[in-house]
């Protein structure tokens, strides 16, 4: 008598309470999350990785060279609201006073009063 992996069961015939589950390895779910049509590759995943790696700081940050970057900053939003319609103006205005704003924060503890002054006036201009 040869009996194959889908002609067995796994109840007793008299138990009616126990639900029949099906044997078929093909229907088995497998274990873990699915996978996404959209998945990466290996080298985009490292691609995307060196990437961001490459937009962090590469040491410590001095206050110069963050008032420094701040002024050319704002000085490029403020030098193109001429040429831009009104709305985008007041937008990119915005834009600049954020910069500011972000500069004041980070700078709280080390700020020259010259250089707030000098930022201000570039965002008020």
């Amino acid at each position: 008598m040869s009996t194959t992996i889908l002609d067995r069961t796994m109840k007793q015939p008299e138990d009616l309470s126990t639900i029949e589950l099906p044997l078929d390895a093909a229907q088995a779910k497998k274990r873990g999350r699915p996978p996404k049509d959209d998945k990466l590759s290996d080298a985009e995943r490292a691609r995307r990785y060196r990437a961001r790696q490459k937009m962090l700081p590469k040491g410590a940050w001095n206050y110069e060279q963050v008032t420094a970057l701040a002024r050319a900053e704002i000085e490029r939003l403020v030098g193109d609201a001429a040429v831009r319609p009104a709305g985008e103006a007041e937008l990119v205005a915005q834009w600049a006073y954020g910069m500011f704003l972000l500069w004041d924060r980070v700078t709280a503890q080390r700020q020259q009063a010259a250089d707030r002054a000098a930022l201000l006036a570039l965002v008020s201009a």
